[in-house]
C-alpha cells in the first residue's frame, strides 16, 4: 500500500500530513509514494533515522543549521523529467541545463550545511564535478549560458557576429549568416556538453531521492517534538500502548480549552470486544489504533507515551457508516460484505489487524448478537488480532472484553451539558469479566436535558420488562 492510499482509508492521517512541515514538492511526492513497510529492518532503519533528526533538532545550534537546510530544500525544483531525458541520451535545451545546474548548486550547499552537523545522516552524491562542467567560470550564479569557455571557435564566431552588427551599412543577410554559424556551433557544444554530463545521471537521480527523503525526515522529526510523539518498539508478541492519543481530536479539544484523556490498551493475537456507554470514545479507540499502525509501518513516531507494536500484513477496518448510495446497498448489506472480506483475510493472513465498530448494529438485536458472536469466534479460533466495539450483552464468555469506565466521575451539583459532558467521562479501558454491557443511555440522555417525557417513558418500558422478567 502507498501512503497516498492510506490517507484515504485512515481518519486522522490527513491532519498529520497537513501539519507536516515539508518544504519541497520533492518531499511531498516522496511521502505520498512511500510504500508501507512490512520488514522489521526497514521500519527500524527509518525510525532510527527519524530519531537522529529528533536529537539534532533538540540541540539549538543544530536546529539552526537544519533550518538553513530547509530553506535550501524549499528552493528545490523537481527535475526528474530533465534527468530522465539526460539518461535517455537526449540533447537538453538551455532551460534543462539551467535546471540541472541550479539543482547541483543547491545540492552542494546542502551537503556543506549537513557537514556542519558533524553527523551526516543521509549520504548525498558529490555533484561538484558536474558543477565544474556547467559553471566553467566558477561564478556559482544560478543561471546558464553556452559560455565561450566551451569552444574557442564559438568565441571567435560570436566576436565576428558582434563586429558585423557594429558595421555601418551591413546587410541583414550578412548578420543572418553569422548568426546561423553561432547557432550551429552552440548546438554542437550543447550536444557535447550533454554527452559529458550524462555520466552524472544516476547521481542526479539519487540526489533527488535523498534530498526528498531528507525533507521528509526533518519534517517527521519536527512533528515528533510539536505533537509529543514517541518511537515505538517493534514487538514479536502483543501490541501495547501506554498513553495513546488521537492528535486530531486532541488538537480540536485543546482549541476549545478542553482536555484529552489518553488511554492504555494491549492487543493480543485474538479477538477483543470493547463495550461502553454512548459517547464513551469506543470509535475513537479504533480510529487511533488504525492510525498508529499505519504511522508505525510508514516510519513515523506514534501518538503515545510508549508503544510496542507488532508488524501486520494488512489492516482491515469497518468504522462508520458503510452504506453506499451508488450501489444501492443498505448499511447492513455493505457492512456484511466488508466483514466477509475480513473473515477471508483472517483465514488468509497470519498477521492482520481487524477493527470493527459496532458490528451488526443496524439489524435486530437477536440476530445481531448471533452475528457478533459468530464473527468474533472466527477471529478467536484463527488467533487474529482484532477489536470489535459493541453494545450487545450475551457475548461468549471466553472472549476477552474491555469496558470503557464511562460516566463514573463525581458530578456534584454541576450542570451537565453537551459541551462539558466529556469532562465527566472516564475513557479508561478496564478488563470486564462479567460481560454485562453498561446501561447508561437514559442516564446520559437525562443529564443532557433531553425531553423528560422521552426519558420517563423509556424508563417505564425498562421497568415493565424488569417486572415481567422477575415474574
Amino acid at each position: 500500500m502507498l501512503f497516498r492510499e492510506a490517507i484515504l482509508n485512515t481518519s486522522g492521517l490527513q491532519f498529520l500530513v497537513e501539519n507536516l512541515d515539508l518544504k519541497s514538492s520533492l518531499g511531498r511526492r516522496f511521502l505520498l509514494n512511500s510504500k508501507m513497510m512490512y520488514e522489521e529492518f526497514e521500519i527500524a532503519a527509518e525510525l532510527n533515522l527519524v530519531n537522529q533528526f529528533v536529537q539534532l533538532l533538540a540541540f539549538e545550534p543544530n536546529a539552526e543549521i537544519l533550518s538553513k537546510i530547509q530553506h535550501k530544500l524549499s528552493q528545490l525544483r523537481d527535475i526528474r523529467g530533465t534527468v530522465n531525458n539526460l539518461q535517455a541520451n537526449l540533447v537538453l535545451d538551455d532551460v534543462e541545463l539551467f535546471e540541472i545546474k541550479v539543482f547541483a548548486l543547491l545540492t552542494q550547499e546542502i551537503k556543506v550545511l549537513q557537514k556542519e552537523l558533524k553527523n551526516v545522516v543521509l549520504e548525498i552524491p558529490d555533484l561538484q564535478p558536474l558543477i565544474r562542467i556547467l559553471d566553467p567560470q566558477n561564478t556559482k550564479i544560478p543561471s546558464f549560458y553556452i559560455y565561450d569557455n566551451y569552444s574557442e571557435e564559438l568565441a571567435n564566431v560570436r566576436k565576428a557576429l558582434k563586429i558585423t552588427k557594429a558595421k555601418d551599412g551591413v546587410s541583414d543577410k550578412e548578420v543572418e549568416v553569422c548568426f546561423d554559424k553561432v547557432q550551429k556551433i552552440e548546438a554542437l557544444v550543447r550536444e557535447d556538453l550533454c554527452a559529458k554530463i550524462k555520466m552524472f545521471g544516476n547521481n542526479l537521480a539519487q540526489s533527488l531521492n535523498q534530498l526528498a527523503h531528507l525533507d521528509l525526515l526533518i519534517a517527521k522529526a519536527a512533528q515528533v517534538l510539536n505533537l509529543n510523539l514517541n518511537q515505538a518498539e517493534i514487538s514479536e508478541k502483543n501490541t501495547n500502548y501506554k498513553g495513546m492519543f488521537n492528535p486530531m481530536i486532541k488538537n480540536e479539544l485543546e482549541n476549545k480549552d478542553r482536555k484529552y484523556q489518553a488511554i492504555d490498551i494491549e492487543l493480543e493475537k485474538s479477538v477483543c470486544l470493547i463495550t461502553g456507554a454512548n459517547m464513551a470514545g469506543k470509535t475513537v479507540v479504533l480510529k487511533t489504533l488504525a492510525l498508529c499502525q499505519y504511522l508505525f509501518q510508514f516510519g513515523f513516531f506514534v501518538p503515545a507515551d510508549s508503544a510496542q507494536i507488532r508488524i501486520v500484513d494488512k489492516i482491515s477496518t469497518s468504522i462508520g457508516d458503510e452504506q453506499s448510495e451508488l450501489n444501492g446497498l443498505s448499511s447492513f448489506a455493505s457492512e456484511m460484505l466488508k466483514v466477509s472480506e475480513m473473515v477471508e483475510d483472517a483465514q488468509k493472513y497470519e498477521n492482520v489487524l481487524i477493527l470493527i465498530d459496532e458490528l451488526a448494529r443496524t439489524t435486530n438485536p437477536v440476530e445481531g448478537l448471533a452475528i457478533v458472536n459468530a464473527v468474533a469466534d472466527i477471529f478467536h479460533q484463527n488467533k487474529i488480532c482484532s477489536v470489535i466495539t459493541t453494545h450487545y450483552s450475551g457475548l461468549n464468555p471466553y472472549f476477552r472484553k474491555l469496558r470503557v469506565v464511562g460516566l463514573d466521575k463525581e458530578l456534584g451539583d454541576n450542570l451537565i451539558t453537551q459541551k462539558n459532558i466529556n469532562s465527566y467521562m472516564d475513557y479508561s479501558l478496564v478488563e470486564d469479566y462479567n460481560g454485562e454491557v453498561p446501561h447508561e443511555a437514559l442516564r446520559i440522555a437525562s443529564l443532557l436535558g433531553i425531553n423528560k417525557e422521552i426519558v420517563e417513558k423509556a424508563q417505564n418500558q425498562l421497568n415493565g420488562k424488569l417486572v415481567i422478567n422477575k415474574c
